[in-house]
């Protein structure tokens, strides 16, 4: 966790947050800030087994643990309805960029991402907006939980392959993988679940 948040200051500059134009598809709010929140989830508070989910039984016990993931996707809302990021063409502009130096499929998948999305940017980022409101809130309903987790899956997977290439770890200047596969494993670990019951021989 410590070298998290050293690497996130020092190496990410913050995830780019203070710069406007940080955006949720192409890797805010940064990989290694990730690191830190799943280091916190998974954290045992007891050894024994509990019903609920990992991050339930981690020091930041329930509550605390839906306040983070509150202000985690709630932030993401935020991040892709600034001005910069909601420009007409600024999703277009940003994913093709990825093309450069990535294998020819992928790169192809980059320009038909960007030209789906054209001058629809504002529109996209509303979507967006929409969707990661409803994954911060979702999770606070019992009955949609499960539902909640596998929208937020689904979109840490999507922007993984259209918005973040894989980390670039197709062209030899990758560092991490990105956030993509982080938000799955931090959905896993919000994920309810129910220990084995004990059986009396």
């Amino acid at each position: 966790m410590i070298w998290a948040l050293s690497v996130w200051w020092l190496g990410e500059g913050l995830g780019g947050l203070l710069s406007g134009t940080a955006s949720p598809v192409t890797g805010a709010p940064g990989a290694v800030i990730l690191y830190a929140l799943i280091a916190a989830a998974v954290w045992p508070r007891s050894w024994a087994p509990q019903a609920g989910s990992v991050t339930a039984a981690s020091p930041l016990g329930q509550r605390w643990s839906l306040v983070v993931w509150l202000v985690l996707w709630g932030g993401l809302a935020y991040l892709i309805v600034q001005q910069t990021v909601r420009a007409p063409r600024a999703l277009h502009d940003a994913i093709a960029a990825n093309a450069a130096g990535e294998p020819g499929w992928l790169a192809a998948v980059d320009r038909g991402a960007a030209a789906a999305i054209g001058s629809h940017g504002l529109a996209v980022c509303s979507v967006l907006a929409v969707v990661f409101a409803l994954i911060a809130a979702g999770i606070f309903h019992p009955a949609t939980v499960r539902p909640t987790l596998l929208l937020a899956v689904a979109f840490g997977l999507i922007c993984w392959v259209a918005g973040e290439n894989f980390g670039q770890i197709l062209t030899g200047r990758a560092t991490d993988p990105s956030t993509g596969p982080l938000l799955v494993l931090l959905a896993a670990c919000y994920w309810p679940w129910r220990p084995p019951s004990s059986r009396r021989c």
